[in-house]
């Protein structure tokens, strides 16, 4: 491993994600995106270790970030777990052959699929590990019951103990991984998500050409990972409802995810092809056309840590209904930047849909207050400087604990 010299001023992260751009499967990819990059500004060297994309290069230097990404050394294999451990041998791998040409200062994973891998770097190479828990198995079932969840659950609670910094989203994850870990309240950084990727440019998308079962159409537009608890079971419902008062009203939800085919087969089951649309996984172009074109954003999670999507439904300005819940609360205040509703209560959804609808002066004109309250709170820049501050602190501590062994 070389070393550095004194006069070196750009330190060096290696950041581990299981996803990252082009491979996308939830919020994860997008913040470690963004995240990455507003780093870069702030004159750090990035180089992100993740799983291989389809048609995605090895290695590529994109928007200042050094993108590494490996094929797990048993790629084929079916079984999950498997999976994973060749995911992360890969990752320590290359991880040890990136420190052989450049100083590496801190090991920052993004939960626990590459905790293992940064737990090894972080030890081989001596240096720091932060851990960002985007949410924890045990808050996405509400409880472990399976092996699997177990197994999760204890890799999750390794990388929460082996880290030397804890970064979530919101004072809800806080208390969550204090809780469920036992963690010390000063191990843990709560560094709120930014609303959107205000740097990151991509041209938008005309979504009506693409969709034209939109037109003319009032749109309530949701995205999100299609799995149980972001609540989308509860929008087939509403819409269910909606469609006897309210004919010209549809639904697109996008996102991927193991539940996609079931939730189409609800829709078909419930005679609801002509008001709701899953369309899969969307490019940036075309979820940016969508918060343009959308009457009104739902983001009805039953668990949320923080609630990336919902941000960004704020930070275009268009009323938003979020369900009350988790990292969710802090984004808006009710009737006065945002719309609430109960989580998993159909009626509360219908309530709202139907309130926004009927007083469009008044929703806009609340629409209006949490944008502006959320682009001033959140944003990837402000996220980027709190953890150079956290990367800074674990720095100076990791010197003076060398010092002292010294």
């Amino acid at each position: 491993m070389i070393q550095r010299e004194e006069t070196d001023q750009k330190k060096s992260i290696l950041m581990l994600s299981w996803e990252y751009p082009p491979h996308i499967v939830g919020g994860l990819a997008r913040h470690v995106h963004a995240l990455s990059i507003e780093l870069v500004k702030r004159n750090y060297e990035i180089h992100v270790i993740s799983s291989m994309a389809h048609g995605a290069p090895g290695y590529e230097k994109k928007d200042g970030v050094h993108i590494h990404r490996v094929a797990p050394l048993n790629d084929q294999d079916s079984n999950f777990i498997s999976w994973i451990g060749g995911l992360n041998l890969a990752a320590a791998n290359l991880g040890l052959s990136i420190a052989r040409d450049t100083i590496v200062d801190v090991v920052h994973t993004h939960d626990w699929m590459t905790g293992p891998a940064a737990e090894f770097l972080s030890s081989s190479l001596g240096v720091p590990l932060a851990a960002t828990i985007h949410g924890t198995e045990y808050g996405r079932n509400k409880g472990i019951f399976t092996e699997l969840q177990q197994f999760v659950f204890d890799k999750e609670k390794s990388l929460v103990h082996a880290s030397d910094k804890v970064i979530v989203c919101s004072d809800y994850m806080a208390d969550e991984i204090k809780q469920l870990f036992g963690e010390p309240e000063n191990n843990i950084s709560v560094i709120p998500n930014g609303s959107i990727m205000e740097e990151v440019s991509f041209q938008e998308i005309d979504v009506e050409k693409i969709y034209p079962f939109i037109n003319g159409k009032k749109v309530i537009f949701s995205i999100g990972r299609i799995v149980k608890e972001k609540g989308f079971e509860t929008l087939i419902k509403a819409a269910s409802i909606l469609k006897e008062t309210i004919p010209n009203l549809c639904f697109v939800i996008a996102g991927n995810g193991p539940l996609l085919e079931s939730y189409r087969q609800k829709v078909k089951k419930f005679s609801l092809e002509d008001s709701v649309y899953f369309i899969g996984f969307i490019q940036d172009g075309i979820r940016k056309g969508f918060l343009k074109r959308a009457d009104l954003t739902v983001f009805a999670s039953l668990y949320e840590p923080f609630g990336l999507a919902a941000a960004e439904g704020l930070a275009a300005g268009k009323p938003t209904i979020i369900a009350q819940t988790g990292g969710l609360q802090g984004l808006a205040e009710n009737l006065k930047t945002g719309f609430y509703m109960e989580p998993g209560n159909v009626k509360s959804l219908v309530d709202s849909i139907k309130f926004i609808l009927a007083n469009e002066q008044l929703a806009n004109k609340i629409a209006l207050n949490g944008k502006l309250a959320v682009r001033e709170k959140f944003s990837w820049s402000k996220n980027a400087k709190a953890t150079d501050d956290l990367y800074q602190y674990l720095l100076l501590t990791h010197s003076c604990e060398k010092e002292g062994l010294n």
